[in-house]
């Protein structure tokens, strides 16, 4: 059985912890991120540049999240969480990346998909 949970943020809340504290909470040990509602801000993101490099850039103003996608992998008391994001400042300007750290900027709502392991087919 998959279970869908809405995690609420309040303004300042760390993301990756309490998608953590969920997880562990709710005994997620795989799940993936499905939606957001909201904004990040104090955040960092990791790109791939055009020739195979890694960009790491840093932002304090709150952006807007378009998209999300990622997984939580749970086991042995240890999570890992891998979230993807495309986000926009207010002047539409767009930025994409992995989400090494952030904090929620007003109300953030992220959808997290618990994940029965019998369903993940290897290929």
């Amino acid at each position: 059985m998959e279970n869908t949970y809405v995690l609420k943020l309040n303004d300042g809340k760390d993301i990756i912890e309490e998608i953590k504290r969920v997880a562990e909470e709710e005994k997620i040990e795989y799940g993936m991120l499905v939606s957001a509602s909201g904004s990040v801000k104090e955040f960092e993101l990791v790109s791939t540049e055009p020739r195979g490099g890694m960009s790491r850039t840093s932002f304090k103003q709150s952006y807007e999240i378009n998209s999300i996608s990622g997984k939580v992998m749970c086991s042995k008391g240890k999570c890992d969480i891998n979230i993807r994001v495309n986000v926009s400042d207010t002047g539409f300007t767009s930025q994409a990346g992995q989400l090494i750290k952030g904090k929620a900027s007003g109300m953030l709502e992220i959808g997290i998909r618990k994940v029965n392991m019998k369903n993940i087919i290897g290929a």
